[in-house]
């Protein structure tokens, strides 16, 4: 596959990588259409295949994935890439998308451009973000299995002190002159830096975490609230705008009140369709 195109390892979504191959091949080669694109695939003169192949409404089986793989005529490692990008971009299970996830990262021959390496690292295990919260929270210097057990669900001292030596190494701690472990920051945003994939893997493990906290009896304050509604498109866009500003006004909360932190707690904030639009005829 030529790299002047375009490489499948700079993507975490094959379905973006497909159309922006498609685009630069066609910019050029202008006979490169959508059309010519399926004949390659040895489909009839038809862009619809690829389109809802793009748009997510078609599942691309195991069978064209190898006929892509043929067309784009990818490497052995190219190809390796593109056949668990398919299958991580298609899994609705959680662990499967993680352990795919995982592949990913290891096959990928430009990681840097792909994630980083530290992204890749914070990201993976839920607790290093709950470990720096709770560094505001209690003193602590070096005892790891006292840190532990402040976390909830338990994790071990090994994971505390990976944690620990993470934060140091992302500078997202420092060691105050009293010699305790403390954030550089009181909150931590995401970012547009952070590829998306990621961050999806990251708060899928947090809503395993929300289903955990739901079914455990504790007597800390806790919201589990649900709500099924119809709106139009105007009103679904203003409650996107709502629901940002509300996350903007939790962060500036914990950032500045005055009295210090002495719990940590998780926001998850989830709004999703449950009707699809009607297509027009």
């Amino acid at each position: 596959m030529s790299p002047q195109i375009t490489s499948v390892f700079d993507f975490a979504d094959f379905r973006k990588f497909l159309e922006e191959y498609q685009g630069r091949r066609q910019a050029l080669d202008k006979s490169f259409t959508r059309s010519r694109f399926c004949r390659e695939l040895g489909l009839p003169n038809t862009r619809s295949f690829f389109n809802d192949i793009i748009k997510g409404t078609r599942p691309l089986s195991k069978t064209y994935v190898e006929r892509f793989i043929l067309a784009l005529r990818m490497s052995e490692h190219e190809a390796q890439y593109f056949r668990v990008l398919v299958d991580f971009n298609q899994s609705e299970h959680p662990a499967e998308r993680e352990l795919l996830f995982d592949q990913l990262v290891s096959l990928n021959s430009t990681p840097a451009r792909f994630v980083s390496q530290d992204q890749y690292e914070f990201y993976r295990h839920w607790h290093h973000t709950t470990i720096f919260s709770l560094l505001d929270v209690i003193d602590f210097t070096d005892d790891y299995a006292g840190l532990a057990k402040r976390v909830f669900p338990a994790i071990t001292a090994a994971d505390a002190r990976e944690s620990v030596a993470l934060l140091k190494k992302l500078g997202l701690i420092h060691r105050t002159a009293a010699g305790l472990w403390k954030p550089t920051a009181k909150t931590l945003d995401s970012g547009s830096y952070v590829k998306s994939e990621l961050v999806r893997q990251y708060q899928l493990q947090c809503l395993e975490l929300s289903k955990r906290a739901m079914l455990l009896e504790h007597r800390a304050p806790r919201n589990f609230s649900t709500v099924t509604l119809s709106v139009s498109r105007s009103g679904c866009e203003m409650i996107e705008k709502k629901l940002q500003k509300f996350k903007s006004e939790v962060r500036s909360i914990a950032h500045r009140e005055a009295a210090p932190a002495d719990r940590v707690y998780q926001l998850n904030i989830q709004y999703f369709p449950q009707s699809l639009p009607e297509v027009a005829a």
